[in-house]
């Protein structure tokens, strides 16, 4: 009888370090989806842990990484990024803005839903 299983995830400690800003930047999380994007060389990201003060997260074309140029970028594209605080504006700001897909995967992570039907052969006998 094997022991009691499974010492999962405790949950994340408050990561409330960083400078004191308007919004705390960890509010900002380190990735989301693109839902605008203007002409003139800038977009807005919706952070998947939802908006902050009820507002996206700017971004601006010198902060895309060069793997993904700005003018590949599409709304609804999924985009990792580091939050910062934009001194001229005084709001927070996207920078190393890269697309999920293709590039280094960094440390994957939860996400879960759609379960996948394995087409391989299941009956495999033990």
């Amino acid at each position: 009888g094997g022991g009691p299983r499974g010492r999962g995830g405790g949950g994340g400690g408050g990561r409330s370090s960083g400078p004191p800003g308007p919004t705390n930047l960890a509010d900002w999380g380190t990735s989301g989806v693109i839902v605008d994007l203007k002409q003139a060389g800038f977009g807005f990201i919706r952070p998947d842990t939802g908006k902050v003060d009820d507002k996206d997260l700017y971004f601006h074309c010198t902060a895309v990484s060069r793997k993904n140029p700005f003018d590949e970028l599409r709304v609804n594209d999924e985009v990792t990024y580091e939050a910062a605080h934009d001194e001229r504006k005084n709001c927070a700001t996207a920078k190393n803005v890269a697309l999920k897909s293709g590039g280094s995967g960094g440390g994957g992570g939860g996400g879960g839903g759609g379960s996948r039907k394995d087409s391989r052969s299941r009956s495999r006998s033990r």
